[in-house]
C-alpha cells in the first residue's frame, strides 16, 4: 500500500510539472532581456533634434553679425534644403515603420538587421546633408567671422565637456550647493559691526 502510493505521488509531482511547464511557455517577444526600440518614436526624436541643431546654428550665426549678402546666402540654403530635409526625415519615418512592422510580422533576424541598416544610412545621409550646409556657409564667412565661430564651436565643445564630468550633486540632495561655489558672506572677517 505505501508502495503504491508513493508511485502515485511520484507521479502526480512529475505530471504536474510538466503540464505547467507547457503552460508558461515563453514567447521571443516577451523577452525582458532583449532592448526594444520603438523605431518610429526613434525617427520622430531624431527630427526634433535636428531641427534643435538648427534653431542652435541659427544662433550661432545672428552671433557673427552676418552682412546681407550672407544672410541671403543662409536664406536661399534653407529654402534649397528645406524640401530635401523633409524628403529624407519622411523617408526615414517609412523605413522605421518598415523596421517595426518587420518586427510584429517576426521577420528574421537578418531581414530586421538589413531593414536597420537602411535607416541608418538615411540617418547618415540627413548628417551628410547639415556638414555640407556647414561647410557650404563657412566659405561664405570672412576671416574675423571665421575666428569668432571656431571661437563659439571651442566654447561649446567646453561647455559640452564640463556638462558630461560634473557629477550631479543635487540628485541625492537638492538643498546642497555645488563643491566650489561658495555662498557669499553677508559679513567679511574682521568686520563686525558693534551696536
Amino acid at each position: 500500500m505505501k508502495k503504491f502510493l508513493l508511485i502515485c505521488l511520484g507521479l502526480l509531482l512529475v505530471g504536474t510539472n510538466v503540464a505547467f511547464a507547457e503552460s508558461c511557455s515563453i514567447k521571443k517577444d516577451q523577452c525582458a532581456c532583449q532592448k526594444e526600440c520603438n523605431y518610429p518614436k526613434e525617427a520622430l526624436r531624431y527630427k526634433k533634434y535636428m531641427k534643435t541643431i538648427q534653431q542652435e546654428r541659427a544662433t550661432v550665426y545672428n552671433a557673427l553679425n552676418l552682412t546681407d549678402e550672407q544672410i541671403k546666402l543662409r536664406e536661399n540654403m534653407i529654402n534649397e534644403n528645406s524640401s530635401l530635409y523633409d524628403a529624407k526625415f519622411n523617408e526615414l519615418i517609412k523605413e522605421s515603420y518598415k523596421v517595426k512592422a518587420l518586427k510584429q510580422a517576426g521577420a528574421t533576424d537578418r531581414e530586421i538587421a538589413n531593414q536597420k541598416k537602411v535607416v541608418r544610412n538615411v540617418k547618415k545621409d540627413i548628417e551628410s546633408l547639415v556638414n555640407k550646409e556647414n561647410k557650404q556657409f563657412k566659405k561664405s564667412l570672412n576671416h574675423d567671422q571665421r575666428a569668432k565661430y571656431a571661437m563659439i564651436k571651442k566654447l561649446e565643445k567646453n561647455d559640452f565637456k564640463e556638462a558630461a564630468h560634473q557629477k550631479d550633486y543635487y540628485k541625492s540632495n537638492p538643498q546642497m550647493r555645488p563643491f566650489g561655489n561658495p555662498r557669499p558672506c553677508p559679513c567679511p572677517m574682521g568686520r563686525v559691526e558693534d551696536k
